[in-house]
């Protein structure tokens, strides 16, 4: 049975703060989900140095604005506990593979983005969001996980650059908006870059419904030029 724990890690959190606002993915400059004064302190910095900003800085974020994480965790582990299982078992069938691992931490975060951390596991869930959205969330980076454990050998796959990589796994999500729709509190709507090759795999899907033949038809799309 899968093990799923969510938890409140504040150097983890520190450490969302901190990647969030040294990098640039998918269009998206993550650094302007805040505002200046606070990535100042953190951009093009070392972790260790931009943690002293931010540990202080967030053990006073947490009191002044009344975060109720304990309350947030209970939510969160309530949620998971009544359908994780049912969603975990699902994604086993659509991808046609075993969970590539039977244990999970989700951490708390209160910076507005919810990265993974696939080699251990990791899955981060934005505080500030609904807790409803949490398992939804998790869904999403565990198909990237299953894609990257079952699928990133593939041979197709393989001939892909990192760009088309990235676009290809991010896109793939578009399946959680048929599938996975009991398990979501929104449509997954991935990044306005990707939205054209989107909606040519959600086509795809909707008509064929096999995992490995999308990832095969989205890689070929991609080799091809055609995005």
């Amino acid at each position: 049975m899968v093990k799923i724990s969510i938890k409140l890690d504040i150097n983890k959190d520190a450490w969302n703060w901190w990647h969030a606002c040294n990098h640039i993915s998918h269009g998206v400059d993550w650094k302007k989900r805040i505002e200046s004064n606070l990535w100042k302190n953190i951009y093009q910095k070392k972790f260790s140095e931009a943690e002293k900003y931010l540990l202080p800085y967030l053990n006073n974020y947490y009191r002044e604005n009344k975060l109720n994480l304990s309350k947030v965790l209970e939510d969160a582990r309530e949620l998971f506990d009544k359908k994780a299982s049912q969603a975990c078992q699902l994604m086993e069938r659509i991808t046609k593979r075993k969970l590539y691992r039977d244990n999970f931490i989700c951490f708390l975060t209160t910076f507005p983005r919810c990265p993974y951390d696939y080699k251990n596991g990791y899955v981060w869930l934005c505080s500030l969001w609904s807790t409803k959205c949490y398992l939804g969330i998790f869904i999403h980076e565990l198909l990237h996980f299953q894609f990257f454990k079952y699928y990133r050998d593939n041979q197709l796959v393989k001939k892909l650059d990192n760009n088309q990589l990235e676009k290809l796994k991010e896109s793939m999500t578009v399946i959680l908006n048929h599938d996975f729709i009991d398990y979501m509190c929104q449509k997954d709507k991935g990044y306005e870059i990707h939205k054209n090759f989107r909606k040519t795999i959600d086509n795809f899907w909707q008509e064929n419904g096999n995992f490995e033949e999308l990832v095969e038809f989205g890689a070929r799309e991609l080799l091809n030029n055609k995005f």
